[in-house]
């Protein structure tokens, strides 16, 4: 790809990336970062050194390819990137709101947005070159990998980059195969003592539309939630239910765990039963099923408990 290089004063604006093809040979070292900037090219000649996160999916690809970070947001971090509640870590305010004091006190080279913190962009696009790295989540699979390669040109992690690449393909592959055996899935989102139906155009439309999970709920108006009773769930009668604890992933004080509002589906009168998976809380809300680790997990999960069903 030609890109026309526009050299960047630091002052100045948000980076959206231009992604290049998954291919080329490996090589361990740095390039320059070449994007798109305002329709025109831009490049920093040198990978930054100074960066500041803002997003945990992200994070995962960063702390997998090993890329040092200055600053992370202050959240409630799955035990896989626990690391990152240390002090050494300076905390740059919340995923939806970004410190505009601590960000100029730290002033790093870039600033990474994702879904949540891209909300911030007009604000810390003043502070620091911003790029906005927020996934594809009607492609998921496809943009992590995409980001993972691009980092990894980056900051000379080729190899590392083309090594979770091949792991997501190979993973991908075999829980494909399998989803395609298991019969229909419902996907429950439960918070506030409700069961919310996530279909293929929801944020986790993932599972059926990269994952390979026949939906056997198809009406959702403008592709928004449908709040379910266990009366409906029973009508619609899935062979499997998967479960996004919201409550839980946020920790939320006095919140009825998603095990006990389904209880009643144990007890069904459906001539079969369908069988539930409690997905990891943490990766599906907190990071949106993505990232590198946390989407190896979420697909592993799926594979094991599937292949031992009933």
């Amino acid at each position: 790809m030609n890109l026309r290089t526009l050299k960047m004063k630091k002052t100045v604006g948000v980076v959206v990336l231009s992604l290049a093809g998954l291919v080329g040979c490996v090589s361990t070292a740095p390039v320059a970062i070449t994007a798109q900037y305002a329709g025109q090219s831009m490049t920093l000649q040198a990978p930054p050194q100074k960066v500041v996160v803002q997003d945990l999916a992200l994070l995962d690809i960063f702390q997998s390819l090993a890329i040092p970070v200055a600053g992370v947001p202050s959240a409630r971090y799955p035990q896989f990137l626990a690391q990152y509640e240390a002090n050494s870590y300076v905390k740059t305010g919340s995923l939806f709101e970004p410190d505009e004091q601590v960000l100029r006190e730290l002033n790093p080279d870039l600033i990474v947005v994702g879904r949540r913190s891209s909300r911030a962009l007009e604000t810390v696009q003043q502070l620091a070159p911003t790029v906005d790295l927020s996934f594809d989540q009607e492609h998921l699979v496809q943009s992590v990998k995409q980001t993972t390669w691009q980092l990894g040109q980056w900051y000379g992690k080729k190899q590392q980059a083309a090594h979770y690449i091949e792991r997501l393909d190979t993973q991908l592959a075999a829980l494909r195969q399998t989803t395609a055996q298991a019969g229909t899935g419902l996907l429950l989102l439960t918070t506030n003592n409700k069961l919310i139906a996530q279909g293929p155009q929801s944020r986790y439309g993932v599972l059926f539309n990269e994952f390979g999970v026949q939906p056997a709920l198809t009406d959702f108006p403008e592709g928004k939630g449908v709040e379910l009773s266990i009366e409906d769930i029973e009508r619609i009668n899935p062979d499997w239910i998967y479960v996004i604890d919201r409550d839980a992933a946020v920790n939320k004080a006095d919140a009825i765990p998603a095990q006990q509002l389904l209880k009643a589906v144990a007890h069904t009168q459906a001539e079969r039963q369908p069988q539930l998976i409690y997905l990891d809380p943490a990766h599906w809300y907190l990071l949106d099923g993505a990232g590198l680790e946390a989407l190896l997990q979420n697909m592993q999960q799926i594979q094991v408990a599937l292949q031992h069903s009933k």
